[in-house]
């Protein structure tokens, strides 16, 4: 949905909602005037997940449904509180890609469309239905297919301002083809070069690190930003990029990844010349010789847990990036999640680990 929020203040043109569409494929068109193929892809909104969740709690004010018809009047309706309502940005995304479709039925262009599960064309391919809800997993399945019919020395080209994004055309390197490319805020990036400096390895678990280290569902460490996680990542040893690779590929999280992936983190908390793996030993060590305030210690063992356990079912959705229909999701309430008396779903952060080192 990023292009269409990039339109947040709407031409003068723009009354109705197929004026929308029209402002929007023109947007489209102008965007990837330099491609031979084209493919558009949105968000599934499902009411019962993670996800959906997450998007409830950065809400603010009060969210208003709206229908979704070619002659919906919406020229006094700024877009932000137009998408305002899940339902209706379900039913936009459907509509736009219709649109697209229809927009372009006669188009030179190859044009591919995909929301709510279902992908087609303005060309006679077929694809099998998927099941993936986040937008960022599925253009990496996209790209592949893509990749697999396009020569060898085709270009690809990603547009999105996501750092998700990035991190996921990274780890997929290897499925795509050899001239991939994204173009953010910041300029063009060609993955090729940044494949070839982290190595297979680290490329592969990078999604696991940036999970860890802070993301949209997971939360993130205190005082640690991600350059110094990175020169950390840059330098960790095979143990920790395996422990991490494991969050992607294993069905459960195994105690000897928590002991290994502790280290990582007291290692990004450990003042310099100091070399202490253990976490109750680090915030000991913080607390007595550095009077650490609580902000400027890393996370108790029993917080770090609920930390990677959320980390853990992220991770498990963009490891399944490159196929149409994933496993289903990790149930999030047995994993760093609870819901509260609102029936909202929560972090969970462990106190009682807080008050035990407070009575030793």
């Amino acid at each position: 949905m990023v292009l269409v929020q990039r339109l947040s203040k709407k031409p003068a043109t723009v009354v109705t909602v197929k004026d929308l569409s029209g402002c929007f494929n023109d947007r489209l068109m102008s965007l990837t005037r330099d491609y031979d193929e084209i493919i558009l892809v949105f968000d599934t909104y499902r009411t019962d997940s993670l996800k959906s969740a997450t998007r409830d709690k950065r809400r603010q004010g009060k969210a208003i449904q709206y229908q979704v018809r070619d002659d919906t009047n919406i020229k006094h309706i700024p877009l932000s509180r137009f998408l305002s309502h899940d339902q209706t940005k379900a039913d936009l995304t459907d509509y736009l890609a219709a649109k697209i479709l229809e927009y372009n039925r006669g188009s030179s262009k190859l044009i591919i469309t995909s929301a709510s599960g279902n992908t087609r064309s303005n060309k006679d391919l077929l694809f099998e239905e998927n099941n993936q809800e986040e937008a960022d997993t599925l253009l990496i399945h996209q790209a592949v297919l893509a990749s697999h019919r396009n020569p060898a020395d085709a270009q690809l080209m990603f547009f999105s301002p996501d750092t998700d994004i990035l991190v996921l055309v990274t780890a997929n390197y290897d499925l795509l083809l050899k001239n991939t490319s994204i173009s953010m805020a910041s300029g063009v990036v060609q993955i090729e070069p940044l494949w070839r400096a982290l190595g297979k390895e680290r490329a592969k678990a990078l999604p696991a690190f940036h999970a860890f280290t802070g993301a949209d569902n997971t939360g993130r460490f205190s005082r640690i930003g991600k350059e110094t996680w990175l020169q950390i990542y840059l330098k960790a040893d095979e143990d920790i990029i395996n422990a991490l690779q494991m969050l992607l590929d294993e069905a459960e999280v195994a105690e000897g990844m928590l002991s290994t992936l502790a280290s990582f983190v007291c290692a990004a908390y450990s003042p310099k010349g100091i070399n202490i793996k253990t976490i109750p030993e680090l915030r000991w060590h913080l607390f007595c010789k550095h009077r650490a305030e609580s902000d400027k210690l890393p996370p108790t063992l029993g917080a770090l847990k609920q930390h990677i356990l959320r980390v853990h079912v992220q991770t498990r959705v963009w490891a399944q990036a490159a196929i149409a229909l994933q496993d289903p999701q990790l149930d999030p309430l047995h994993n760093g999640y609870f819901r509260d008396s609102d029936a909202d779903v929560n972090q969970i952060f462990l106190l009682e680990d807080v008050r035990a080192e407070l009575m030793t």
